[in-house]
């Protein structure tokens, strides 16, 4: 299989993916430039698989098996610190969010049947993006509010930097704990009075909504 040069909407998608990556905190902005086109090929593609992107990939290789190989050899170069790009792409849009209100949302998953990864997500026009994410090793996607509690606290110290106070947080298990809607103080907001919340039964559960003070 060979490759052909990236034509179309691809060249004016990766310079403005570009502009905005090489915002990170980069150790060699050479490396920001596969990024760029690796997030245009997924864009365009609408498929996280490295094959679905090469068509949209600008490249001088011959061979498309030389392109996937130079996107494997990034995605595993242990020079490059995942958390460095992403943090400050994360801080610089969340800056510029204005006055409406933002809409998180709290969700654990279980990996593997034995590890439990919690995130807070922001939701925006149908897609959830990390904004603070743990791993844990444990097997059950309901977990302490010890666990929860650094999380977001984290997450209130971003926002709190980035100046925005206009929150709402969705979740479904972690909010049905009665501990952790005693402590408002977290993310700074209103919760709902204690009467409004339902113990968690083990019956099907309904997002809590937080609303921002």
């Amino acid at each position: 299989m060979t490759t052909e040069n990236a034509t179309g909407d691809a060249p004016r998608l990766y310079q403005a993916v570009f502009a905005h990556i090489q915002q990170g905190l980069w150790n060699d902005i050479r490396n920001a430039h596969p990024l760029a086109w690796m997030v245009t090929g997924f864009l365009l593609s609408q498929r996280s698989s490295i094959p679905a992107w090469l068509p949209h990939i600008h490249s001088r290789a011959t061979f498309a098996q030389s392109s996937e190989r130079r996107v494997r050899r990034w995605l595993e170069n242990p020079a490059i610190d995942c958390g460095s790009i992403y943090g400050p792409l994360m801080t610089r849009a969340l800056r510029d969010w204005g006055g409406q209100t933002l809409i998180l949302a709290l969700d654990t998953s279980v990996l593997f049947e034995k590890f439990c990864l919690i995130r807070v997500l922001v939701l925006f026009r149908g897609r959830a993006v990390p904004l603070v994410s743990r791993v844990l090793e444990h097997s059950s996607a309901q977990v302490s509010t010890d666990h929860l509690l650094p999380i977001l606290a984290e997450v209130k110290g971003l926002l709190d930097f980035v100046g925005i106070h206009q929150v709402r947080l969705l979740a479904d298990r972690g909010f049905c704990d009665t501990d952790l809607m005693g402590r408002p103080s977290v993310l700074r907001m209103a919760l709902p009075h204690p009467h409004q919340v339902k113990p968690d039964s083990g019956g099907p559960r309904r997002p809590a909504a937080v609303q921002g003070a």
